[in-house]
């Protein structure tokens, strides 16, 4: 994460959560000298992470640009898979693509398996790229992109309940629950773009 990047949320002097840049010294609530807290300064959780440093996850990310500066709810995302080396593995007009790793940098990482999966989750992976059914020719912005590679792989995998019968409900079930959380973070970081605290 990079250092503008970071949000600090901690409580003063009632329930209300202050979220700043830098803990100040006076409150910006009741205006006294800050020296102690209702709640000590934490950072917020940053929702996004490289995916080479996500062995066997899901990975999402914009179709364009970054989610904490240009993302917008009804923007398109872009998904893939990354096996226990952290290689992404994704699919798009272009066909499957692997490790291209720079655009994969600040993504949201799901991961669904215990570490005693990682083989099967590869071995998955290695029987899912052999299909030919992932040609580039085949490649259809509706019905045959990256969110159906990915229903096919989670699918194929077999791990306990985990199965979508189409795309909607893995982005139901997997997806939007983080989303929400990197949302809220985008809210937050926007807002300390043109205030120095944010009062909830």
């Amino acid at each position: 994460m990079a250092s503008d990047a970071k949000i600090i949320c901690f409580r003063h002097c009632c329930s209300k959560s202050i979220f700043c840049k830098n803990v100040p010294k006076i409150c910006p609530i009741c205006r006294s000298c800050v020296v102690d807290y209702i709640i000590e300064p934490f950072l917020v959780p940053y929702p996004y992470s490289n995916a080479k440093y996500e062995p066997t996850s899901i990975v999402v990310r914009p179709s364009e640009g970054t989610f904490l500066n240009d993302y917008h709810i009804a923007d398109d995302l872009h998904i893939g898979i990354t096996n226990s080396d952290g290689i992404v593995f994704e699919y798009d007009k272009e066909g499957l693509i692997v490790n291209d790793c720079a655009k994969w940098t600040n993504c949201i990482a799901i991961n669904i398996i215990p570490s005693s999966w990682e083989n099967h989750w590869n071995e998955t992976l290695k029987l899912i790229l052999k299909d030919t059914k992932w040609k580039s020719e085949n490649y259809h912005e509706m019905t045959m992109n990256c969110f159906n590679f990915v229903v096919e792989f989670i699918n194929n995998l077999q791990y306990m309940n985990v199965n979508f019968v189409n795309k909607e409900t893995m982005c139901d079930k997997l997806i939007l629950p983080k989303l929400q959380d990197a949302i809220k973070y985008n809210s937050l970081f926007k807002q300390l773009k043109s205030t120095e605290f944010f009062i909830s």
